[in-house]
């Protein structure tokens, strides 16, 4: 199982152009320099007035299926 910690910060009028079908997929650099490409839904929970801003725990499994994702902070 593999783990990806990203610094999300998107603000809520980019969220919505986002998510009214002009993009599915967030795409962030992780920690550890990684880019992970991730569907936007997987972030719905977490979006608030602001939009979608912290660090998360991206987890998935052996075949690089997304499991599921935290907010650690």
């Amino acid at each position: 199982m593999a783990k990806v910690v990203l610094n999300v910060a998107l603000p809520a009028f980019k969220y919505e152009a986002m998510y009214a079908g002009s993009a599915k997929n967030l795409v962030a650099s992780s920690l550890d320099g990684r880019k992970v490409q991730l569907p936007l839904s997987a972030f719905q929970r977490f979006v608030t007035r602001q939009g979608i801003y912290g660090v998360f725990e991206v987890e998935f499994d052996d075949t690089n299926k997304l499991i599921g994702v935290t907010q650690i902070r």
